[in-house]
């Protein structure tokens, strides 16, 4: 196992058991930047545990340095009272629940994105707004979910970034507008009055991409500088990210998980944001 790969970020409750993994819940998140899990202890309902391995630069395998991951780590080996896996995808499609049929899954998906002639197609139903989303991971990744965790189907970030979104402005008909981040592509959401108006994903390179797609949907919503943006993923307060965007609104919250279940003392300095999805997923059955 490469170096890069051995765990970097740790943090662990002390009445963590290995021994005791039929009583937990387990969330692992695969994206661009690499491989985190999640622990959920459905005794006490709290997470006690994430680990984070970063993937080595982009000229190595990202297949092979997954399935090393999966293959040699203690947790990732046990068996779980309920496995969720995310991974985070920029190429995805969004159709009501009145017009989708599981048995086109693929058709909707190269219908919508033309380029492709992918047939490893995923559904994830969304119950907020009622419709499906259909993704399709990194090539090879399906094979090694299947054979670690049989009858598992992978969730697209979308599904636990909806429900964290529709949770946070649940108690209001304000306008609620969210940017998540990932290493090469963001989110963008916009509810207001309970309803869906925008969701997509745009490929990004620079904070300069960031800002011009920002623009665009705030011109279109006609967004004011001092309207609030909830952020989350992979950014870094007053980094060079957090202050491009702060050109376009002063009003930035980094965002954390709603949730129902406790987290343990050992996350107080853990920056949540930047794994909402993943804490956010157990809330969203």
């Amino acid at each position: 196992m490469n170096k890069e790969q051995k765990y970097p970020l740790e943090y662990f409750d002390e009445t963590l058991d290995i021994n005791a993994t039929e009583n937990y819940d387990l969330t692992v998140e695969i994206s661009e930047e690499g491989l985190t899990m999640a622990i959920l202890d459905l005794l006490r309902g709290k997470y006690v545990m994430l680990r984070h391995y970063g993937f080595p630069d982009q000229g190595t395998d990202a297949i092979k340095s997954i399935n090393d991951i999966v293959s040699s780590d203690d947790f990732l080996r046990k068996h779980y009272s309920k496995v969720i896996v995310i991974t985070p995808e920029l190429r995805s499609t969004i159709v009501p629940s009145p017009l989708f049929d599981p048995s086109l899954k693929n058709e909707y998906f190269n219908f919508n994105l033309t380029d492709s002639d992918i047939t490893d197609v995923f559904s994830n139903t969304l119950s907020n707004p009622g419709a499906s989303v259909l993704f399709s991971p990194l090539p090879g990744l399906s094979e090694i979910l299947s054979a670690t965790w049989p009858g598992v189907n992978p969730w697209h970030h979308i599904k636990p970034l909806l429900c964290h979104s529709f949770t946070s402005c649940r108690s209001s008909d304000d306008r609620y507008v969210h940017l998540h981040l990932e290493k090469s592509f963001i989110t963008i959401i916009v509810i207001e009055k309970q309803k869906l108006l925008f969701c997509n994903n745009f490929k990004c390179s620079t904070p300069g991409d960031i800002g011009y797609y920002l623009f665009n949907v705030f011109d279109k919503i006609a967004m004011k500088n001092g309207d609030l943006l909830n952020v989350s993923g992979a950014i870094e307060p007053y980094g060079e990210l957090h202050l491009s965007i702060l050109n376009f609104t002063e009003s930035i919250k980094f965002a954390s998980p709603q949730m129902r279940y406790s987290l343990s003392y050992v996350f107080s300095e853990l920056p949540l944001y930047r794994w909402l999805n993943l804490f956010t997923a157990s809330s969203c059955e």
